[in-house]
């Protein structure tokens, strides 16, 4: 603006002076007044020349509406070579690569974390997001989305041929003899419990009631054997312990007995065939029962609800320790480098097209005095400038041929 009041001021100071040294001219002669009044007169000229270009652009310069009011007649065309420009030249893949290329980016990174703040900001909003995350999210739709996966993946494993190995196993003599070794002191205290002691006596009572019944010889036969209730459940408890023992010895005609039938047990095909098959049953029966969404809903708030403070820590922890490696390697900062440029060139690759059309979109939803006024507020000085030179080379140009003039009326006078 401070140009249009001075390209303004310029016009009105040579019409002045055109006026007032043509006049001073013309009544009282002589040749410096004749010099700036021809030169004043071709500023104003030229002044005025200028100023109608320069309005015609944008509006219609004392209303005269031919070939004037450029911008707006030519809209269109005009949104069209500026969007082309835009995309092409201005803001082309290659000028945008070339110039982003030139940057470090790494140190500007390196900056903000160490100097500016960056690291507590960027360690305060993973912490904010993070736990904001994990305090909405639904576990239960978590649940849903992982469910079908556990499902298969406990119905894809093979608890029957695993059964199998087990069994392969046992066959070994020394993996049987572990097994019963391990087994003889749980069968010995299971045997010995109070209850069971108490039921077994009451067992034995009423198997010889039954046995005995009326008759008289079976009575006196267990009187002179002196084998009341409590001295047969004392020799069932020595045989027992006797054989548990020799279990847990590994050695013993009992033991052998117990072994081979063992043994015969696990080499039977047609029992390990039903045992397979059982497990089989068995699996697909919880698998298919088994309300797992909710398992692992409760399973999922539990870890939320104990352990996210704990992974609030490892999360600063695992960030601290990727900061202070990206600012001590150098090649983890060239790669950082490398890394933007890529980005940029993958996103301008996938949009760089667009770009005359937003362009053009954008201007578009200006109106004409908006576009106008944009464009004129832009290259304002520039054209002021047109109008001020316009006058000075116009003074110029006028005293050169009011020299040219005298000149030559002298020579051929």
């Amino acid at each position: 603006m401070r140009k249009k009041g001075l390209a303004t001021a310029v016009l009105a100071a040579s019409a002045a002076g055109a006026a007032g040294f043509g006049w001073l001219a013309s009544s009282a002669g002589g040749f410096l007044p004749g010099l700036l009044a021809h030169g004043c007169l071709a500023a104003t000229i030229g002044g005025l020349a200028d100023w109608f270009a320069v309005t015609a652009i944008f509006r219609k310069p004392l209303g005269i509406s031919y070939r004037t009011e450029i911008l707006r007649r030519n809209r269109p065309r005009i949104m069209r070579a500026l969007a082309e420009f835009a995309g092409s030249d201005l803001l082309s893949r290659e000028h945008v690569l070339e110039s982003l290329s030139k940057q470090d980016f790494s140190e500007m990174l390196a900056l903000y974390l160490t100097e500016r703040g960056g690291r507590e900001r960027l360690f305060a909003l993973a912490d904010e997001v993070f736990t904001r995350g994990m305090e909405t999210l639904d576990m239960r739709g978590v649940a849903e989305v992982l469910e079908p996966s556990v499902r298969r993946v406990f119905s894809d494993i093979r608890l029957d041929e695993m059964a199998g190995d087990a069994l392969a196993s046992a066959l070994s003599p020394k993996t049987r003899a572990r097994i019963l070794h391990a087994l003889a002191p749980i069968a010995r205290k299971v045997w010995h419990d109070e209850e069971l002691q108490a039921m077994l006596l009451a067992s034995i009572g009423n198997i010889r009631e039954a046995y005995v019944g009326d008759q008289t010889m079976r009575a006196s036969l267990f009187d002179m054997e002196e084998l009341s209730d409590e001295r047969l459940l004392a020799r069932l408890n020595d045989y027992v312990t006797n054989w548990t023992g020799e279990l847990e010895a590994g050695e013993g005609e009992l033991y052998a007995r117990f072994s081979g039938w063992l043994d015969n047990f696990l080499r039977d095909g047609e029992q390990r065939g039903r045992m397979t098959s059982a497990v089989r049953r068995w699996q697909a029966g919880q698998v298919e029962s088994a309300d797992i969404v909710g398992r692992l809903t409760r399973g999922l708030e539990f870890l939320r609800e104990n352990c996210l403070l704990d992974w609030r820590r490892k999360l600063r922890g695992y960030l601290e320790q990727r900061i202070e490696a990206f600012l001590s390697d150098a090649a983890a900062r060239t790669s950082f480098n490398a890394w933007i440029l890529r980005w940029f060139d993958g996103l301008l690759a996938a949009h760089h097209a667009e770009l005359p059309q937003m362009m053009e979109r954008q201007l578009a939803r200006m109106s004409d005095d908006e576009m106008v006024e944009l464009v004129e507020t832009r290259v304002e000085d520039d054209l002021q400038m047109i109008r001020i030179n316009g006058a000075v080379v116009g003074s110029l140009v006028g005293m050169v041929l009011y020299l040219l003039t005298m000149a030559a009326e002298r020579m051929w006078a």
